[in-house]
């Protein structure tokens, strides 16, 4: 049973929000650069905060459908000069009001736009790429956009309304300038040992990558300063203990969840028996069938 996550928090588990820290980290060169700075579906802004430290371009316009994510990103990403947006990415009516805020403040300097994780779940999302390439092309918009391999994770995530695969991504491509930067997030594993009394923070980080890695998620940059971008790795210690209590938590929910699909399941075939039992005797009496049509018995319902 997937334990499903849409909006990271500083509760989600340390690997997902280190993935999420990377994609910002990632973009950090470009926003540090930027007058403006926008972030399409934001969320709670508990990844960007953290990848992105503490300082933020002259103007930061935070985008997302929620209005409780965008408070929570609003907390996260303090400043006088930070705002928020509510709109609906997946209609023609709100991509128009983001391209047309972000058309207006462009003028003063590079302009970066990040959209992590937010393609996927839109109903069409050409009429955004569109509009993304179009601000790259005539307002000098550099944009990183990602999207998860769902090929890699080999699950239906209820909820994405479109499904990915480095095919599918290879489409996708094809309504990107011909000059855009390809990237690939592949999951590290690894371990650390410490001296007792020394700092915990180790410098360098061994890291064995491999070329064909299947990458966790797809990601593309484009602009101007497309090439600014920052590949790198990182990791977060796991709290052991707190990583068992949730999967000794989980395992009771699973085996929970078991025991009433058994009992579900027994007590529908009771229900069945009982309700061919009781239009047995209705026909007997020639009455009308009570309840839902006897399946079993098609013949005799249209009798």
């Amino acid at each position: 049973m997937p334990d499903w996550q849409e909006r990271i928090t500083r509760d989600t588990e340390p690997a997902i929000r280190v993935e999420h820290q990377l994609r910002y980290a990632l973009a950090a060169p470009l926003v540090h650069l930027s007058a403006l700075w926008c972030d399409l579906g934001c969320g709670t802004g508990v990844g960007a905060a953290k990848g992105l430290g503490a300082k933020l371009p002259g103007r930061t316009l935070l985008v997302d459908v929620a209005e409780d994510a965008l408070e929570q990103a609003r907390r996260e990403l303090p400043g006088e000069n930070v705002s928020t947006m509510q709109s609906d990415l997946s209609t023609d009516d709100g991509v128009a009001a983001v391209a047309a805020a972000l058309s207006e403040q462009t003028g003063d300097g590079p302009a970066t736009i990040t959209c992590f994780e937010c393609i996927e779940h839109l109903e069409s999302f050409v009429p955004l790429v569109s509009t993304l390439v179009q601000l790259a092309d005539r307002h000098g918009f550099t944009v990183l956009l990602s999207v998860p391999n769902d090929a890699f994770w080999s699950i239906e995530n209820p909820h994405h309304h479109t499904s990915w695969g480095e095919g599918a991504f290879e489409e996708l491509r094809t309504l990107l300038p011909e000059d855009h930067l390809l990237l690939r997030q592949v999951v590290l594993q690894g371990s650390a040992v410490l001296r007792a009394e020394a700092d915990p923070e180790l410098r360098p980080v061994q890291l064995e990558l491999e070329p064909g890695g299947v990458p966790s998620h797809l990601l593309a940059a484009f602009g101007p300063a497309r090439e600014r971008v920052a590949p790198g790795a990182a990791a977060a210690q796991v709290d052991m203990e707190e990583q068992r209590r949730w999967q000794r938590q989980r395992e009771a929910d699973l085996s929970l969840l078991k025991d009433y699909g058994t009992e579900i399941h027994a007590m529908s075939k009771e229900l069945a028996d009982y309700r061919a039992y009781i239009h047995d005797l209705e026909r007997r009496l020639g009455l009308p069938l009570s309840g839902e049509p006897d399946q079993a018995q098609p013949s005799e319902q249209t009798a």
